[in-house]
């Protein structure tokens, strides 16, 4: 007796939940894969993260309304992550929350201000006095990784539509009954 199965991937989310019913680590070698691929644009933002203060005030203790401490600058506590989410998209307070996919992240106590102020989304409570020095010395938001991307964006691109095809190809093989990973 035969039975038949009939799956409808339809976007790249559900073809990673798909293989990841089908084979878990077929679907860890994908997460494995992209961060080979992004290996580049990571080792660029490296390359740009100031190894130390970048502005002499980031030397000093400053501590959050919070509580959290934020300063002084902490050279490699600062991350550029990889990620491959197969979260499902939601809504939350109006705005939809994990629609990434496959994702590069600057992350870390210092990251964000660093990289992002002056964009007018982060809000800048030292001032805009931070914000122009860091400008003037380090360039216009996003001082990391948006500039490391640039340099390989390209590459990255088309390795990951590659990767995306090669995961489709996988999921329609293992449907159909066969059991190779290939690579």
């Amino acid at each position: 007796m035969s039975v038949g199965v009939s799956v409808e991937v339809l976007g790249i989310k559900e073809a990673l939940k798909e293989l990841n019913d089908l084979d878990k680590t077929a679907r860890r070698k994908v997460t494995s894969d992209f961060k080979r691929i992004v290996k580049p644009v990571e080792d660029a933002a490296k390359f740009l993260t100031p190894k130390t203060a970048p502005l002499s005030g980031f030397e000093r203790n400053w501590k959050t309304k919070s509580g959290f401490q934020m300063f002084p600058w902490q050279p490699g506590k600062d991350k550029v992550i990889a990620k491959v989410s197969g979260r499902k998209p939601k809504m939350f307070a109006g705005h939809m929350t994990n629609l990434a996919t496959f994702y590069i992240r600057y992350q870390g106590p210092n990251a964000v201000l660093f990289d992002m102020a002056g964009k007018g989304s982060v809000p800048t409570t030292a001032g805009s006095n931070m914000v122009r020095a860091l400008t003037s010395f380090y360039g216009p938001p996003s001082r990391v990784l948006w500039r490391a991307y640039e340099q390989r964006g390209d590459q990255v691109v088309s390795e990951t539509q590659k990767l995306i095809d090669e995961m489709m190809r996988e999921i329609s093989t293992r449907q159909a009954g066969q059991k190779t990973w290939r690579r």
